[in-house]
């Protein structure tokens, strides 16, 4: 939830500066929250129609996306770790830990259901989309495209199924979890590509340094600290190709409207607006504007 609108945010800031529609960009690269507003992208749905739908006030593109697409369905609990097979194989930490934790409770159905409404079950025909899962047996990155045999719906849940707390999402006879348990940002899927420039919009990194608070807020500025080190390493690789990389974090005031329950629903409207305010004072610092902007990697 709170992903989302920070990234619907951000985009509708660029958007309104003239800076960049992302309708326009050729590639698409789409991570657990970011899997959703990259579908949407690709099939032409404007941030102003997102950013109404998140906030309530849908009209036009999304109005027949009632309340009803958001309803949560519950499983039995499941006991005992996840996916101790992928806990065991993991090559990082964040996999260790996903994999050790329950299986989710929660069924993506209505993320699925959205995509489904939204843009059909075909693969859009925009801006190339490719979206990051993980296997859910080996923690191995996933990368769905219009070449898989995955829907566009399918593989947006499975890119949003936060172990531990939605139930791993079945494509085919493999179970896939959140691409987050990779990277958050998975910028590194647009090596190679020829890209002039890379738009990196990833909202569960910071290098905006916060101290203090409870364990919960340590423990939220530690994992946004392990997501920037690691987007920096994946913009590195980029510009070592010649790409130019532009990116879009959620600063200190971002952090404060944001707080830190990701799945918090009222905080929508209140991130939205801070992100379009920080990505308008990212742009200002710039001094210029940026063109030939033709990738986008959103976390």
């Amino acid at each position: 939830m709170v992903g989302a609108s920070w990234t619907i945010g951000a985009l509708d800031a660029l958007e309104a500066r003239g800076a960049f529609r992302a309708s326009d960009a050729v590639e698409v690269v789409g991570t657990s929250s970011g899997a959703l507003i990259g579908a949407l992208v690709s099939a032409g749905v404007g941030t102003t129609a997102m950013a109404a739908y998140a906030t309530g006030d849908a009209d036009g593109e999304l109005a027949a996306h009632d309340a009803t697409a958001l309803r949560l369905a519950r499983l039995p609990f499941p006991l005992g770790p996840g996916s101790l097979r992928m806990a065991l194989n993991a090559r990082s930490r964040t996999a260790v830990v996903m994999g050790l934790l329950p299986r989710g409770v929660v069924r993506t159905d209505a993320i699925r259901e959205l995509v489904d409404r939204a843009i059909g079950t075909a693969w859009p025909s925009g801006p190339r989309l490719r979206i990051a899962a993980c296997d859910y047996a080996t923690g191995a990155r996933v990368c769905f495209d219009a070449g898989s045999r995955a829907e566009p719906g399918e593989a947006v849940a499975a890119s949003c199924a936060i172990p531990g707390f939605y139930a791993p999402v079945r494509i085919g006879d493999r179970r896939y979890v959140d691409g987050g348990v990779h990277s958050h940002s998975n910028a590194d899927l647009l090596e190679g590509a020829g890209l002039d420039a890379v738009i990196a919009i990833n909202p569960m990194s910071s290098s905006a340094w916060v101290s203090g608070g409870g364990m919960r807020e340590r423990a939220m500025a530690s994992r946004r600290r392990r997501s920037a080190a690691q987007l920096a390493r994946e913009v590195a690789a980029l510009e070592a190709q010649g790409t130019q990389v532009l990116v879009l974090e959620p600063a200190f005031a971002d952090l404060a409207a944001m707080g830190t329950n990701m799945m918090a629903r009222g905080r929508r409207a209140e991130v939205i607006e801070a992100a379009r305010a920080s990505t308008e004072r990212a742009l200002a610092r710039l001094g210029h504007r940026r063109r030939g902007l033709v990738g986008l990697a959103a976390g």
